[in-house]
């Protein structure tokens, strides 16, 4: 005999609801059996309760979406979740206040009583948020306060042990009670008999996090006050002191800015001239020698001169700041805003301690020291020069094959640089070369070859934008008006083109100077650049600095740490946080040193100075070296003079050139470990001299071998 088939709940609801007049498909089938709390198989419910059941969804549903919102509104404990079949869970949100200012509170999810949760389930069945409200308050009220009574003990146990954090933290309280109440926030606790112990054993990791954060904010607290604006300025002790003037000498190149800056400082008893280059550096020791005055040189690699010198002449990464002068001379200003060096001339217009300091540059720089003279509470008068011979852009443009003795053919890369001379060698033409990967001796020798005449036309990049007499030079021509600027290939700001086409025409030698561009599309650029247009407003216009030895000191103390990299990293956070008037001055560059200096065994001092010596951190044979270089100081080895190859390549004798001018500036700092200083020196100078003899040779050798192949050939 068959076995009579059970029908499932499912299919007996089916047959009810339709019963009922209501279309199965609209009903969440599912949902209703388990409102009815029926099993899956063999259920059975009358018709009359199915109806009530659908009612009372139907009032719950409606109820979970308008209802819910407005009780949580009146009644802010209530907490409430729906389910997906719009059931309703109720809590009641109780707070107890840990601390007695309501900073702190602890959280506890209660469920409802009888009384509570029978209100509740009305309110829902009749879609009525507002039914017995004021009993529902009252009920919630007397929930809150019974469990308060509760927990009276636990949570006076917790509040002493919040009061024992404080007092450890002392000043850092409001970071300890901030991350304590977000951990607060996100954690729920659910009343029950082991909540006293729960409370205990959650908590206990949470408040050990908080202090650590407070103390981690503290830190960052303290570093920011030592570094943040007001203190910046402060720490320059001997400068404050001084009441300075600031004069801003403002106008184009070839305005006589400088020159009358330096009649101001020559007239002084005690002066110092802070200059972009080592080039000007010397070039203004020389004009204070030919002026009769006590003077001294002083750059990264070398002093010259008077022991106690009156007056000095200095790369301006050099300054005495702490040395007070009569007069200090701060040159080329608007150097502020540039990325890797720009933290030298921020800390010489807030730090040289001079009576008056007189800035020269051009008027993109008024804004920052407008800004500086305001911080620090000094005085500042602009004095507006003007260019002295008039410079006129031609509406035609120059290619190589027009370009005329005593002109100066402009590219942006050492490559361009070298292909423009070569065109210009087969042209016929002798030909000089200045770029900035030579050293300042052979920069100068070569100007020096272009003011007599020796060669007759001056191949270079932008580093004839200051630094170099070019006497004869009549005219500049850009061969092209971009750069790549070490992050990315972009178009030459109006200031850039400025300040290279000044070069032309210098007073005294031309009555006029010619700008000229090799390409047609270049025309425009150049002439809406001197037509006096502003350079676009800097995106970022924060002053660049760069920590000191004191600073990295302060954070390696409060990290407890001998990695430079970390700290630099550290300080980079907590110094150049939003709002910050600083930004990090090529902070990336010093930090990839950083972990490569990290591998010797140094004090973090001398990491520091390792790091920010200048060699190419873009070759990889120069960083090896300098890598070796930390290892055998670290050894306590001396650092023998280098080995070098004199015949060979251009770029090979511009690397030995480089590493030599780092081994010497390391000497000052650590002269017991480089200690081959006259041995380095001349063999610098021999690989100058065979950058020279390229340079001379290749100059005119093409145009020798050409002639003597057409005399060969009549």
């Amino acid at each position: 005999m068959a076995r009579k088939r059970v029908s499932s709940t499912i299919e007996i609801l089916i047959e009810a609801v339709a019963r009922l007049g209501v279309p199965p498909k609209s009903i969440d089938l599912e949902a209703l059996r388990t409102h009815l709390d029926l099993p899956e198989f063999g259920g059975y419910v009358q018709d009359a309760r199915v109806a009530r059941a659908l009612r009372a969804m139907k009032a719950n549903r409606a109820f979970a979406e308008t209802g819910v919102e407005t009780l949580r509104k009146a009644l802010p404990a209530l907490k409430a979740v729906v389910s997906k079949d719009h059931g309703i869970t109720w809590s009641v949100r109780v707070t107890v206040p840990l601390l007695d200012d309501g900073r702190l509170d602890l959280r506890i999810d209660v469920p409802p009583d009888a009384a509570a949760l029978n209100i509740l389930k009305g309110m829902a069945h009749r879609n009525d948020p507002a039914w017995r409200l004021e009993e529902l308050r009252a009920a919630v009220s007397e929930i809150g306060a019974q469990t308060s009574r509760s927990l009276r003990k636990p949570v006076e146990r917790l509040r002493e042990q919040i009061r024992l954090d404080l007092r450890e933290v002392g000043a850092d309280a409001s970071a300890y009670i901030a991350h304590l109440d977000r951990s607060l926030r996100s954690r729920q606790f659910n009343i029950g008999e082991n909540l006293d112990r729960s409370l205990s054993s959650a908590l206990a990791p949470v408040r050990k996090r908080a202090k650590a954060v407070a103390r981690e904010d503290s830190r960052l607290r303290r570093l920011r006050d030592q570094v943040g604006f007001g203190a910046y300025i402060e720490k320059f002790t001997a400068a404050r002191r001084m009441n300075r003037r600031i004069l801003f000498h403002m106008g184009p190149t070839n305005s006589g800015k400088t020159y009358a800056a330096l009649k101001v400082l020559t007239a002084a008893d005690t002066g110092t001239y802070l200059a972009p280059l080592r080039l000007l550096a010397l070039e203004n020791y020389e004009t204070l020698l030919e002026r009769g005055l006590k003077a001294g040189m002083v750059t990264g690699e070398e002093v010259l001169g008077e022991a106690n010198p009156t007056h000095t002449a200095r790369t301006i990464e050099t300054a005495d700041l702490m040395r007070p002068v009569d007069v200090a001379v701060i040159d080329e200003i608007q150097m502020l805003s540039d990325p890797d060096r720009g933290w030298a001339w921020t800390n010489a217009l807030f730090g040289i301690p001079a009576k008056t300091v007189i800035v020269c540059g051009s008027d993109d720089a008024l804004a920052y020291v407008r800004r500086a003279a305001e911080a620090a509470n000094e005085s500042l008068d602009v004095i507006t020069f003007a260019r002295k011979s008039p410079l006129v852009l031609l509406d035609e443009p120059v290619p190589l094959e027009k370009v005329e003795p005593g002109d100066a053919v402009v590219a942006f890369s050492r490559r361009a640089v070298h292909e423009n001379r070569e065109i210009l060698v087969a042209r016929g033409h002798s030909v000089a070369t200045i770029y900035g990967a030579l050293s300042p001796e052979v920069r100068r020798a070569e100007a020096a070859r272009f003011r007599s005449g020796e060669a007759n036309v001056l191949v270079t990049t932008d580093a004839i934008g200051m630094g170099l007499n070019l006497g004869p030079l009549k005219r500049i021509v850009f061969s092209a008006v971009r750069k790549f600027d070490g992050i990315e290939e972009r178009a030459l700001t109006n200031s850039e083109i400025r300040q290279i086409a000044g070069r032309a025409g210098r007073y005294g030698h031309q009555e006029v100077g010619y700008v000229a561009a090799s390409e047609e599309a270049a025309v425009e650029p150049l002439r809406t650049a001197l037509g006096g247009a502003p350079t676009a407003p800097a995106a970022d216009t924060r002053y660049f600095v760069r920590p000191d030895l004191i600073a990295i000191s302060s954070v390696a103390e409060e990290m407890q740490t001998h990695r430079l990299s970390d700290v630099l990293a550290h300080f980079a956070r907590a110094t150049f946080y939003a709002g910050s008037p600083f930004q990090p001055s090529a902070l990336e560059e010093i930090l990839e040193v950083a972990r490569l200096v990290d591998r010797a065994r140094l004090p973090i001092n001398e990491k520091f100075v390792f790091s920010v010596c200048p060699v190419d951190r873009r070759d990889e044979v120069a960083m090896s070296v300098l890598e070796r270089w930390t290892q055998m100081r670290a050894a306590g080895q001396t650092v023998p003079t280098l080995r070098a190859n004199l015949r060979g390549e251009l770029d090979y004798q511009e690397r030995t050139v480089k590493l030599a001018s780092a081994y010497l500036w390391l000497s000052r700092r650590f002269p017991e470990t480089f200690d081959d200083v006259q041995a380095i020196r001349n063999m610098r100078g021999r690989a100058n001299e065979a950058i020279e003899q390229h340079l001379r040779e290749t100059a005119t050798r093409k145009v020798e071998r050409r002639t003597r192949r057409a005399a060969g050939g009549r």
